[in-house]
């Protein structure tokens, strides 16, 4: 797929994921001026961002007008959670960046330490938006900018906790939460290395430090982002070990907010405390000091993915990712944000041609099943093409719709 630079030539996207020294150069000739995407003619007009790198952006609002299976795609808003938003929770400052109202208090104010925090209660049915992003809002949100709930075959075995770390925190970076970006508030365990451990350790202290207060002295609470290595019995209650910290590392957590974590990812546990090995649990949470000197966490929500870091929110979803990703298929996962995961398909094909091709599992409470047969009718109605598994009439998945020549 090509990319014409005015008066500099057309390079591929591949050439340009693989000469990335070669690339950087190119986009700071061509800064101020708008490449081309060729994915379809007479062509779609990109233009030069930076984040810590100068990278290629689709013009806002112009996602859905590239291809299926262009890296610039991204569906309508109606097909993932963004659409339940309101400009108060979510704004573009320009630049590829936005400003999110954030839900959940960061700020101390007083309040006794160890404390439980509420955060903004869920909207009330007769309101069509919300005006506030929720800790899975916020996760969601850095997971899509970050580029991992998309596939192409040229992904396998190139998805490492390195690569989330690098881009979850570019993704971090163009958020802003009041005047800052979201990295002012958030830590992300750094990879670790044997060799290098002190100075991993030291660069977390002196981050610890910096994210707990305001420059002025106010307390904070810190937002950390890590995949859960265990979790754990300690005399103050159960905790948790999150991959790349130190193993005496440990989080504390009220016994509530774990039941709540066990209940919603549930079909990805062996027992109430092994995961199964197919599956990976990100956790995004708040925590602060307690009184006895150890962190405390304060919120969370988790999310569930595959060895590949692909978000799944059932058993049937992990069997037709992994069949998806072994027949080397390209496809986009919608996430739901704070909504509910039945408000959108399942998965989005995107190598069926020119249009995508909607991914749809029945399975799960009736509530559900009735949404998405719904959906299927206004499919069947609108003579679109769709996909569906019927989980409460078969056990496995039936055979995919074929990619495009």
């Amino acid at each position: 797929m090509l990319i014409e630079f005015p008066q500099l030539g057309s390079f591929s996207r591949e050439w340009l994921e693989e000469n990335p020294e070669q690339a950087q150069e190119l986009l700071a000739q061509c800064k101020g001026r708008y490449p081309v995407c060729k994915c379809r003619e007479p062509g779609l007009p990109l233009y030069i961002a930076r984040r810590n790198r100068l990278y290629l952006a689709r013009v806002p609002n112009s996602g859905p007008q590239h291809a299926p299976c262009c890296p610039s795609y991204e569906p309508d808003r109606s097909l993932c959670g963004l659409s339940i938003y309101s400009a108060r929770a979510l704004s573009d400052c320009g630049e590829g960046r936005v400003a999110v109202k954030l839900g959940v208090p960061l700020t101390i104010r007083g309040e006794r330490a160890g404390a439980p925090v509420t955060s903004a209660q869920p909207m009330a049915a007769e309101h069509r938006f919300r005006d506030s992003v929720e800790l899975p809002g916020l996760l969601h949100l850095l997971w899509e900018r970050a580029g991992f709930n998309r596939w192409n075959p040229r992904m396998r075995h190139r998805r490492h906790y390195r690569q989330v770390y690098k881009y979850f925190l570019e993704a971090a970076e163009t958020i802003q939460i009041r005047r800052y970006p979201l990295t002012r508030h958030l830590y992300v365990p750094e990879p670790y290395a044997p060799d290098q451990a002190l100075e991993i350790e030291a660069r977390r202290q002196r981050a610890f430090r910096e994210l707990s207060q305001t420059a002025s002295g106010v307390p904070l609470r810190i937002l950390v982002f890590g995949r859960l290595r265990s979790i754990v019995e300690t005399a103050a209650g159960p905790g948790l070990r999150l991959a790349h910290l130190p193993n005496e590392f440990v989080i504390g957590m009220p016994r509530d907010k774990l039941a709540r974590l066990c209940h919603s990812t549930a079909f990805a546990w062996l027992d109430a405390r092994s995961l199964h090995p197919e599956f990976q649990l990100l956790v995004l949470l708040t925590m602060q000091r307690a009184p006895h000197a150890h962190w405390q966490l304060e919120d969370l929500t988790g999310m569930v993915t595959t060895e590949e870091y692909l978000p799944v929110f059932s058993i049937e979803e992990a069997l037709v990712v992994k069949r998806l990703v072994l027949e080397e298929r390209h496809f986009y996962k919608p996430l739901p944000y704070d909504g509910r995961p039945t408000r959108f398909p399942n998965f989005l094909l995107t190598d069926c041609g020119e249009a995508t091709v909607p991914l749809e599992i029945v399975a799960g409470n009736a509530a559900d099943a009735a949404t998405r047969r719904l959906r299927i009718a206004e499919y069947e109605a609108n003579q679109q093409r769709y996909w569906l598994w019927d989980a409460s009439e078969r056990a496995l998945p039936p055979t995919l719709l074929e990619p495009a020549a």
